[in-house]
């Protein structure tokens, strides 16, 4: 599928797969040119399947299997605020560049919203960066 057929479909389906962000950002990696302009513009969302493995994945960084809270937990009480309310929902919100002298590193930028607060984050060598 073409980018640009690509975009269209996001943006009519206001979501977006796991697969497509990987598309997305394999064509980004290779130096193709695209403009994220659809995506900046509207909220995108992921699919239930990897906004529960996105959820699972911050709760195993936040809290261990028994509950209790971890030593070295990265998040702040915004970020805690947001995990702990039940009405958790992810959005896709573009791509980082973390590459450098020409190289291409693209990572995919989520954002997080529950309750009354909402936070930005990336995923670089396993460890979370949270960025808004």
């Amino acid at each position: 599928m073409k980018t640009i057929d690509l975009l269209k479909k996001i943006e009519a389906s206001g979501m977006i797969t796991e697969g497509e962000i990987s598309l997305l950002k394999l064509r980004l990696n290779k130096g193709e040119k695209i403009d994220l302009q659809v995506i900046w513009d509207n909220e995108i969302a992921i699919t239930a399947e990897q906004a529960n493995k996105c959820f699972k994945w911050l709760w195993n960084e936040y809290k261990n299997p028994t509950g209790k809270e971890r030593l070295n937990n990265p998040f702040g009480y915004r970020e805690i605020d947001v995990l702990e309310d039940k009405n958790i929902t992810f959005y896709f919100r573009g791509f980082y560049d973390s590459g450098s002298n020409g190289f291409y590193f693209h990572l995919p930028i989520y954002i997080v919203c529950g309750g009354n607060n909402s936070f930005e984050y990336y995923v670089s060598g396993g460890k979370i960066q949270i960025i808004g």
